[in-house]
């Protein structure tokens, strides 16, 4: 029932194409009647802070331990970001997959709603997505299930059925990094097929490309509408290594081998006229280790001093630090280390415990900027992998039980509370002061 209450809030604030007062006072009551995310979890008694349209750039400066941003922003003006960490699909995440009606948006279909409500939408694909290649890179006849140990398998080689792709952008995703570590674990041919699936999904992909792809971008492009303009955010992805797969033919972006190459695209991708804002994505850092390597901090900062907006970091499939970086130019910019797992069957506490971090970007008003977007809000929402009773899904700790307070416990050891925010899609800008485009809540299974 309170899932249906909050999406007839949802519904009722996509017909809200103004922002007048009236309409941004009524919308700024949807919290308080509903709750933070209208959840029952250990998050939902704690968060009190109220994120109302009305508030404008007020509701997203975060204080105390917080990291803030100069200057707030007109909330209609406000585009999100979501990110996430590793879609890992070991042999029994896909097993599970497999047995739902559903698939693998059986995974994502608790948390789809909060993916939804971004404007775009960030993960990490740790694994080929290519039909029909066995563990030896040999061509088979694709088996009919989701899941059969040769074709589509888990660690330590991985390979996903291609409807995963479709699973996440039905669950609202549309970028994906395919650099990383496994990037190889179907060898070229399975690079190649994972690129072809992932356009035939509708998705975008950045840090891979297919043989013979010389003048193929390294980066994607993902658009979005705000006050009449589209707005042109570019990715770019590298890893840090391909765990001994040779790449012979140049089809990986690497993070540090290549590190000139990385700080010149991203660069070039500042400068054009075309481009509001840069991401980078690494795939790097210590597996399991919660602190960054000396060679992290050094490209992060390399890459916000070249123009990126922000980094966003995977690998360690745990959380590491996120903080402001602030450019000799007096830009700034944030860097997320590393975001840890979206969806594994690793099972210790700190491998299950993760976020979807939220950038909010705005107008740059400095005349130098010559109207680029820069981060004008950071925001986290702490999930966790629930794998417990036959069920495995991603899940908001705001929206679990108490069984999920460790996790949340976990988190707040490692990321600022007071960035926190509840379990709901309305973000910072509660949807009030425009269409609440991409609000489609994926319907609950269970």
């Amino acid at each position: 029932m309170v899932a249906l209450f909050r999406q007839r809030a949802h519904d009722a604030a996509r017909h809200v194409s103004r922002c007048p007062p009236v309409a941004a006072a009524l919308f700024a009551l949807v919290p308080a009647l509903f709750g933070a995310g209208a959840g029952t979890g250990p998050a939902a008694a704690q968060e009190a802070r109220q994120h109302s349209c009305a508030a404008g750039g007020a509701g997203m400066t975060a204080t105390g331990d917080g990291i803030a941003f100069r200057g707030g922003a007109d909330a209609s003006e406000l585009i999100t970001v979501a990110a996430v960490g590793d879609v890992l699909l070991h042999d029994a995440v896909q097993k599970f997959a497999a047995t739902r009606k559903d698939g693998y948006l059986s995974l994502f279909r608790p948390v789809a709603d909060l993916i939804l409500g971004a404007d775009i939408a960030f993960a990490n694909l740790e694994g080929p997505a290519a039909a029909g290649i066995t563990k030896t890179g040999r061509t088979t006849a694709p088996p009919d299930r989701l899941w059969d140990g040769w074709v589509y398998s888990g660690y330590p080689m991985f390979n996903y059925h291609p409807s995963v792709l479709g699973a996440l952008k039905k669950a609202g995703f549309d970028v994906l990094l395919t650099a990383n570590n496994h990037a190889l674990d179907r060898y070229a041919v399975g690079a190649d097929r994972t690129i072809d699936a992932i356009a035939a999904a509708g998705l975008k992909h950045t840090g891979t490309r297919k043989r013979g792809g010389d003048g193929q971008p390294w980066y994607a492009v993902s658009e979005t509408d705000r006050s009449d303009r589209t707005r042109r955010i570019a990715w770019l992805g590298c890893t840090y290594g391909t765990n001994g797969i040779p790449d012979r033919d140049g089809q990986v972006l690497r993070c540090y081998r290549h590190k000139a190459r990385v700080l010149g695209i991203i660069a070039g991708l500042a400068r054009r006229d075309d481009i509001d804002a840069v991401i980078f994505a690494p795939h790097w850092g210590a597996e399991y280790e919660h602190e960054p390597e000396p060679r992290q901090r050094a490209l992060a900062a390399a890459a916000i001093e070249a123009g990126a907006a922000a980094v966003i970091g995977t690998h360690p499939h745990v959380m590491q630090p996120v903080e402001k970086h602030v450019a000799k130019d007096g830009r700034e910019g944030l860097i997320a280390y590393s975001l840890g797992n979206f969806v594994s069957n690793q099972i210790s506490l700190a491998r299950r415990s993760s976020l979807i971090l939220l950038l909010g970007l705005a107008p740059d008003p400095r005349p130098a900027s010559a109207g680029k977007l820069r981060v004008a809000a950071f925001g986290w929402i702490p999930i966790w992998v629930r794998n417990e009773d036959g069920r495995m899904q991603v899940e908001a700790i705001e929206r679990a039980g108490p069984e999920a307070q460790r996790h949340l416990d976990h988190l707040n050891g490692h990321l600022p509370p007071a960035n926190r925010l509840p379990a709901r899609p309305v973000y910072w800008r509660q949807n009030a002061c425009g269409p609440a485009h991409r609000q489609d809540r994926v319907p609950e299974e269970y």
